[in-house]
């Protein structure tokens, strides 16, 4: 259902600033929600900034762009390299990671790969001043890693068949609750 994914960007994106953003766009997958908030009259600002890994769309501020189908090392290694000297200059960086779960099969659901993958994720924890969400389709993630990702992140919310928003790991009291649109 791309209707809470969307309304969750878009409310991201309005929370923390549309100039705080940094987009993690993994092949492409933030097209079906910028198409599905335009259709519904919601803008998203053009000049958001992106990280191109594959695909075709140049959407936004792409300000690096690394093709996921190369050697899954090197292609980790320059994400990794690259995103660390961006998080230092460019404090409050809030970023959006977009289905990083499709990166698995391109690397034949390796599980070395899967576990290199999450530890990048990993890698940025731990700083206070920073936010990443992580958008990960479940019904089609390999489910090693979101596993290893739900027992590493420290807030993890689920979106129901029904749209529902859903706190399923939280260190707060509020683990269980459903979240109610704004």
């Amino acid at each position: 259902m791309a209707f809470p994914v969307s309304k969750l960007f878009y409310e991201i994106g309005n929370a923390y600033g549309w100039e705080r953003l940094l987009l993690i766009d993994i092949l492409d997958s933030s097209m079906p929600v910028i198409r599905w908030l335009r259709l519904a009259g919601l803008m998203v600002p053009t000049h958001v900034k992106r990280i191109k890994a594959g695909g075709v769309s140049e959407w936004g501020e792409v300000i690096f762009e690394i093709d996921p189908h190369k050697d899954p090392g090197i292609f980790l290694s320059r994400f990794s390299n690259w995103a660390a000297r961006y998080y230092l200059n460019n404090p409050g960086t809030v970023s959006v990671v977009m289905n990083p779960e499709r990166l698995i099969p391109l690397q034949n659901n390796n599980p070395r790969f899967i576990i290199s993958l999450t530890n990048l994720g990993v890698a940025f924890i731990g700083n206070p001043k920073r936010r990443t969400f992580y958008f990960v389709n479940t019904d089609l993630a390999d489910r090693r890693y979101v596993a290893l990702l739900e027992e590493a992140f420290i807030r993890v919310m689920r979106i129901d068949n029904d749209g529902r928003t859903v706190i399923a790991k939280s260190p707060g009291e509020d683990e269980g609750a459903s979240l109610e649109p704004v």
